[in-house]
């Protein structure tokens, strides 16, 4: 007996071994997790940026080889085994939990659908649902500068009403899109800029040395842009701030120093009634919320230099409005990047949600050291998560750097805002590399990478939460009667073929299953038998359904010839598509399909659908793709929009190199023909009728609205869909 005795213990301590320091061990007295047939293909092997780093960071996305020449010595002996000892049986949960968005807009993940036009959200509303976000935030929904051609031209506003000039749709666009988003009970939030004005360009100064008001706010605001610089209109005062050297905590809020954009004078009464009127149409028109851009640059009533009730009479009247119109909270925060000057956070947060832009920023070195503690250090701006609302990339940030995290990185720093308790999320969902208005340029947010931690946010956004660390993994337990669940993150190496031992003091034993591969996670002893995906997350839940996965090559969008899509599956029980609309011809496949589109067309369109299912969780993508007939001998520019080709405007060429402006083209069919010869990319500009360019070889300040740049292979295919601009 005492040789058996031995014998066991040291099997024992081989089976212990050391896997990036979480522990790997065979469990004992448990069900074995089960094996997956089918291994995961997306892996975090990708650069960290798009551009050349060193390779610090790069390095922690590549798995390493893991081995077993050192045994981790056990921390409590191993109990002797007996010949009738017995594997203590580990059941699963009963679990009748159904996927749904939590009821209120404060409590849901909000998706930033950074340049979609409200047809575009209102298309994808059902792949928005199914990614787990409660909230679609907006770009700025007042008349944009020169229509909105480009997406800061968005945050330099002509008006405080709803756009109907928008590249982002109408007044009942947007109605259309809050009614049909109440249907997948999405909640829209309206982007709204309160602070300062459209300015006529970088350099437009008025006499005082302040930045100039566009002379095309008179169109939409007359009141505003007549008093802008002194009281011509009786009973309204100045609408703009003219204290360039304001001391105090005027720094903020009475001169805004960023690209010459002139201050509104938000004190002033009038200008208040004219937000508190855009709160209200929008409120009127479905909207659910709001994002403040600039929110630290208007004053509070509680600020030590120059208050003002500002607050109190527009957000808070329009939170009384939404009140009595549905009976539910109106959801808003503010942007406020850095402290503000003199004040407090609390000046802000009575009223509104802020954001978090330093949260994420500290744990940016976490993968590249290893070290999951990074995250249980990272402070968050105010003691209160519920104050506040976090992203892994802004707009800002995204737009004003060449280098961006890989898509399952950013998905490995969203799980974790995911499941901060109380605190609010925003994913940036990332624009076209030409930053196009009116394009979806990343489908990332559908990745099943960012749907897990979206739908575990939404199962236990109010359970308890407890965070920690142990070796290489970041781990969250969620305890709620009757459901638990733990997210874990390896931020060190991994290997898919370990098992690997993590502690979770809180779950109860029993089986649970990872979200992401169906994979059984056996919890024992309060311990944790997980195998983790090469991107290092486990989401483990009581729940063993797991949602099917689908890629698309090319979405809705127009094509010479033949066009073939290739739709990917992963995780499907079944799959198969048909066209227009016609099941009974639907095809059955695997894995994945060439699709060919030019035998289905029908009056120069066609309507692709797609169904998948893995268990009880299905869906149907449905996509609909134009026909182009080429005009030969000239590049075609197709779907402009009737009333640029009508003489309402006038379209001019810009061309390079070197560049010039010219009106080489004709219309013809409702074409724009342009002759491209000599040209390494153009672009079309749009000016006011009657305009001319006087000088042709320099740009011209003047365009209200621009192309991106037509260049590259969209050159060599011989057309441009023009469709939204």
């Amino acid at each position: 007996m005492k040789i058996r005795k031995i014998t066991c213990i040291l099997l024992a301590a081989l089976m212990v071994l050391s896997v990036s320091g979480c522990r790997k061990k065979v469990p004992q007295n448990t069900e074995a997790p089960e094996t997956v047939t089918e291994k995961p293909s997306d892996t975090d092997n990708s650069p960290e940026t798009v551009t050349d780093k060193p390779s610090e960071t790069a390095a922690s996305e590549t798995p390493e080889a893991v081995t077993d020449e050192t045994p981790e010595t056990a921390s409590e002996e191993t109990p002797e085994s007996t010949e009738n000892d017995s594997p203590v049986p580990v059941q699963d949960f009963p679990d009748t939990y159904v996927d749904k968005l939590p009821e209120n807009a404060e409590d849901g993940l909000t998706l930033h659908a950074f340049n979609w036009t409200y047809r575009e959200i209102m298309a994808n509303l059902e792949n928005i649902r199914n990614a787990g976000f409660k909230n679609v935030l907006t770009m700025p929904v007042q008349e944009p500068k020169g229509g909105g051609s480009a997406w800061w031209a968005f945050y330099q506003p002509l008006s405080f009403s709803v756009g109907n000039n928008s590249a982002l749709g109408t007044s009942e666009d947007l109605a259309a899109l809050c009614a049909e988003a109440e249907k997948y009970d999405i909640c829209i939030l309206a982007d709204i800029v309160v602070n300062h004005m459209a300015t006529t360009d970088d350099e437009g100064k008025e006499a005082d040395g302040t930045p100039m008001v566009s002379p095309a706010v008179r169109e939409y605001e007359p009141e505003l842009y007549d008093n802008r610089n002194e009281a011509v209109i009786d009973g309204i005062g100045i609408t703009f701030h003219h204290n360039k050297n304001a001391a105090g905590s005027g720094a903020d809020t009475q001169y805004y120093a960023y690209g010459n954009l002139p201050d509104l004078n938000t004190a002033n009464p009038y200008v208040q009634e004219r937000v508190l009127s855009l709160l209200r149409e929008c409120i009127d028109a479905g909207v659910d919320g709001f994002r403040f851009d600039a929110a630290k640059h208007v004053e509070t009533s509680d600020d030590p230099d120059y208050p003002s009730d500002f607050w109190e009479n527009t957000l808070e009247k329009a939170k009384q409005y939404y009140q009595e119109k549905t009976g539910k909270e109106l959801y808003a925060y503010g942007e406020i990047l850095n402290a503000p000057s003199g004040r407090s956070l609390t000046n802000y947060t009575q009223f509104m949600r802020i954001t978090d832009d330093g949260f994420m920023a500290q744990m940016k070195n976490v993968f590249a050291n290893k070290d999951p503690q990074k995250i249980l250090d990272a402070a968050l701006k105010t003691g209160n998560a519920e104050d506040l609302i976090a992203w892994v990339e802004s707009h800002d940030e995204y737009v004003t750097t060449n280098t961006h995290y890989s898509d399952v990185r950013v998905a490995k720093f969203w799980s974790l805002i995911a499941v901060k308790k109380g605190l609010g999320g925003l994913y940036f969902a990332r624009p076209t590399d030409e930053l196009t208005v009116g394009k979806i340029g990343s489908y990332a947010f559908e990745s099943e990478y960012v749907a897990v931690s979206n739908r575990f946010h939404n199962r236990f956004y109010d359970a308890d939460s407890y965070e920690s660390a142990e070796g290489s993994c970041y781990i969250c337990e969620k305890i709620k009667p009757g459901d638990q669940g733990v997210l874990i993150l390896n931020v060190g190496d991994t290997d898919p073929e370990q098992t690997v031992e993590v502690s979770v003091p809180h779950l109860e034993d029993g089986n649970y299953y990872d979200a992401l591969t169906g994979e059984k996670a056996v919890v024992s002893g309060h311990v944790a038998h997980v195998k983790f995906e090469a991107n290092g997350m486990a989401v483990i839940t009581r729940t063993k359904d797991i949602h099917p996965q689908l890629k698309i090559s090319e979405r809705d969008c127009s094509f010479v010839g033949d066009k073939v899509i290739t739709l990917q599956t992963r995780n499907c029980d079944e799959a198969w598509y048909y066209f227009n609309g016609d099941e009974s011809a639907k095809t059955a496949f695997t894995d994945t399909a060439e699709v060919s589109l030019q035998d289905h067309v029908e009056n120069g369109a066609v309507e692709l659908s797609v169904f998948v299912r893995k268990g009880k969780n299905e869906f149907v993508q449905t996509l609909n793709y134009t026909e182009v007939m080429l005009i030969e001998e000239k590049f075609n520019v197709v779907n402009l929009d009737e009333k640029y080709l009508n003489g309402d405007y006038e379209l001019y060429i810009w061309s390079w190199s070197p560049g010039k402006w010219s009106k080489d083209y004709e219309i013809r069919d409702g074409v724009l023909l342009v002759d491209t010869k000599g040209m390494t990319g153009f672009l079309i500009a749009v000016f006011e009728k009657g305009y001319e360019v006087k000088d042709l070889n320099n740009w011209d300040g003047n365009v209200l609205k621009q192309s991106a740049d037509i260049k590259g292979e969209i050159l060599e295919e011989g057309f441009y869909d023009m469709t939204g601009f």
